[in-house]
């Protein structure tokens, strides 16, 4: 690479950097960070693993581990927690360019890269304490490693290749949609007489067979309960659905078959298309037949090969074409960050404030246990997070010794008992709850000793405190129990 190429990559990793870390952290965590944090704070390797695994199925324990290695360094705030993946982010940015350079050559390759290190989604994985980044940057190193062992690579690459794949199944279950593209892409090379896509493949599949048991478990989970990310109800079988299946599956078929002729760089599109379109269609097809299951960060490692497929698209038009969209869309996206970055975010450091300032030691606090749906109603009778969704970001930023208790967020009358029992021995209690404003209000208790003393809207959450007007009975024990495992 000329060094002035080499400068111009330099020079975009560089913008990247400054965009990705402008304010990393100023946001309060969200709730899924907070969780992340949670499993990296454990004092053990082993109770890191165990709390991972309990907290956030369909996501293995490389991410945490590594977490938890680096903020036993650097601590466990904001910054700490968001810093590796701003690196894993940056490095997806590199290999961007590394997988578009390798197929179309560095002019394809580098437009690629702006077109990936400034898309909105990228900024947010990057700034986000979650394993998304990583698992973007594995899997597109995965590839690069893949398309290196296609055009000749030894067994150092044939390694590399095996070794980013067991890392990108142990990051994130949606590695296994990489995996499927992998399949598709050694039947298409095997047509051709070539097999040694096939035995990185074997390495990555060797590496990740000791998750095998936890992997079947989970991904019952995941598909029939999915208590963490729920995104929709497992769906009634029905032949309708079978209409729409069938063009989804044809593309899929197409992908995998298609052009079996095609010259190398036609060839080169074809396997990009394959990476970059086959998860999103699997995604699709089990959102047709079983459950809605598609979300965009799922398939990031996608999205950045989408971003080469454009980039070869342009250059197809001419270096003008290419040079003048890659520059408008790249300055489009650097225009929209301000804007991404200061939408709201989860309130939790504000809450956590309004309870410290008004809350007495001795007064519970109460969140609703449950599966939890995009719209945040709860759904199950206490099945899931019987502690409560939210209370691990609470506690977070709440630093009080006040008990911490859990309702049955699909119980709104055994709700109101509860919290009616609390606040009759402790003299007030607060509610966190994920629900509607009317359902939320529907599991407060109401009487002549019992008033309303604050109501409060923070962004979805609503925050409530309920005061008893008389004095408290004695307190005859009870079962509330507070803890502040992690973050320390």
């Amino acid at each position: 690479m000329g060094s002035h190429r080499a400068l111009a990559l330099l020079a975009l990793i560089a913008a990247a950097a400054a965009a990705y870390c402008w304010g990393l952290g100023r946001p309060p965590l969200a709730a899924s960070e907070a969780y992340s944090a949670l499993a990296a704070a454990q004092p053990s390797i082993k109770l890191v693993a165990r709390m991972a695994l309990a907290t956030d199925p369909g996501k293995p324990l490389l991410y945490h581990l590594m977490l938890h290695w680096f903020g036993g360094r650097f601590g466990f705030g904001e910054t700490a927690l968001r810093a590796p993946s701003v690196v894993f982010g940056l490095a997806a940015v590199y290999l961007v360019f590394a997988l578009g350079d390798e197929l179309f050559g560095f002019e394809t390759g580098l437009a690629a890269s702006v077109l990936w290190a400034f898309n909105p989604l990228a900024a947010v994985l990057a700034r986000w304490a979650r394993m998304y980044s990583m698992l973007s940057a594995t899997a597109l190193g995965h590839m690069w490693a893949m398309q290196k062992v296609r055009r000749g690579g030894g067994a150092c690459w044939m390694v590399m290749a095996g070794l980013l794949g067991g890392a990108m199944l142990y990051v994130h279950l949606g590695g296994l949609l990489i995996l499927g593209a992998d399949v598709a892409v050694i039947v298409r090379e095997l047509r051709r007489g070539q097999y040694r896509c096939l035995v990185p493949v074997l390495i990555a599949v060797g590496l990740f067979v000791p998750f095998a048991p936890l992997l079947i478990a989970q991904s019952r989970t995941l598909l029939f309960g999915h208590w963490l990310d729920w995104l929709g109800a497992r769906l009634a079988f029905s032949t309708t659905m079978i209409l729409p299946a069938l063009p989804i599956a044809g593309a899929i078929w197409w992908l995998a078959f298609g052009c079996p002729g095609a010259g190398e760089r036609r060839e080169g599109l074809q396997q990009c298309l394959l990476y970059g379109l086959l998860p999103m269609l699997s995604l699709l097809l089990c959102s047709v037949l079983v459950r809605p299951a598609f979300e965009v960060r799922y398939v990031c490692p996608s999205m950045g090969v989408l971003a080469i497929v454009l980039a070869y698209l342009l250059d197809c038009g001419g270096p003008r074409l290419r040079n003048l969209v890659t520059v408008g869309l790249g300055s489009f996206f650097i225009f929209l960050l301000p804007l991404l970055y200061s939408a709201p975010r989860d309130p939790w450091r504000a809450i956590a404030a309004k309870v410290s300032a008004a809350a007495a030691p001795n007064e519970p606090i109460f969140f609703e246990s449950g599966f939890f749906s995009a719209d945040g109603a709860a759904d199950g009778a206490g099945a899931g997070f019987p502690q409560g969704f939210f209370r691990v970001p609470f506690d977070y930023y709440f630093r009080g010794e006040n008990p911490r208790a859990a309702i049955p967020g699909a119980q709104s009358a055994a709700a109101r008992r509860i919290i009616q029992t609390a606040v009759m021995r402790a003299g007030g209690a607060w509610l966190v709850s994920a629900q509607r404003w009317s359902e939320a209000q529907s599991e407060l208790p109401a009487g002549s000793q019992l008033r309303l003393d604050y109501s409060g809207r923070f962004s979805r959450i609503s925050l409530f405190h309920i005061k008893l007007t008389a004095a408290p009975r004695a307190a005859r024990g009870d079962s509330f129990t507070t803890s502040r495992e992690g973050y320390r």
